[in-house]
Order: structure tokens, then C-alpha cells, then sequence
């Protein structure tokens, strides 16, 4: 789980400096990752079963454990829990920052669409002297 925010932040400073190669890369990474988190909790929740047929979650078999090994695994389950959080916030903050970056090409590109498309009169493809069409229309009639 360590690793997973390790690369969250190195995502998120990828991002900032706007390396797209790098942030594609380590998306590969994080995405890979939680699959295998994915495959180890469907595992883990076999073994749950195994104790307690409904068990889903490890609390639900502590009772199972002696008392020292209780203690540890509700210490390990307090820290997988903090390592989650620091994880979905770091998760929010890369999906803010992309969001903004994207946000801001879009209305970039549309700037310079708008600068660019003819306001007045300009000469046709066929070399006449045509009005521009101002915007998009909708064409009717036969071929």
C-alpha cells in the first residue's frame, strides 16, 4: 500500500510539471497495483470464509485469533485504514490537477479556434470573395 501512494506522488509531481509520457507510464503502474491489491483482498476474503463462513472483512474472525495476534492485526488493520486515506487524498488531489490541466488546454484550443476562424468576408476555397458562415448550420436539399 506504501508503494502505491509512493507512486501516487510521483504521479502528481508529473503532473505538475507537465510530463505526459511519465503520468501515462506511471497510470500503467498504479492501475496494475490495485489489480493485484484487488486479487490479495479476494484471497484474503476465501480465507476469512474458511474461519467464518459469512466473514467478509478480518474483524469479523479476530475472535478466531488469540489475544496478542488480535492486538497486531488491529494495529496492521488501523495502518492499512491511514494508508488508504493518504492514498484516496493524494488520489482526489491528481484527479483535481489533471482535471484543471485538462480544463485549461480545452479552453486554449477553443481560443485560438475562435482567433482563428474568419469574422467577416474571406475568400472561398474557389478563390471568389464569400461570406464566412458565422457558425455552425444545418444544410437541407437534394443531391
Amino acid at each position: 500500500m506504501s508503494l502505491l501512494a509512493e507512486l501516487q506522488k510521483e504521479e502528481f509531481t508529473h503532473l505538475r510539471v507537465l510530463d505526459p509520457a511519465q503520468v501515462a507510464g506511471l497510470e500503467f503502474s498504479i492501475h496494475e497495483l490495485m489489480r493485484q491489491i484487488m486479487r490479495e483482498r479476494l484471497e484474503l476474503r476465501g480465507l476469512y470464509a474458511a474461519l467464518s463462513p459469512q466473514a467478509i472483512r478480518l474483524r469479523e474472525v479476530l475472535d478466531h485469533f488469540s489475544e496478542s495476534d488480535r492486538e497486531t492485526a488491529d494495529s496492521l488493520v488501523a495502518s492499512i485504514d491511514r494508508i488508504e486515506q493518504a492514498c484516496a487524498r493524494q488520489a482526489d488531489q491528481n484527479y483535481r490537477l489533471a482535471l484543471g490541466l485538462y480544463n485549461q488546454s480545452r479552453s486554449s484550443i477553443e481560443f485560438i479556434q475562435n482567433q482563428l476562424a474568419p469574422k467577416k468576408t474571406v475568400y472561398s476555397a474557389a478563390g471568389r470573395f464569400a461570406k464566412a458562415p458565422m457558425g455552425p448550420a444545418l444544410l437541407s436539399g437534394r443531391l
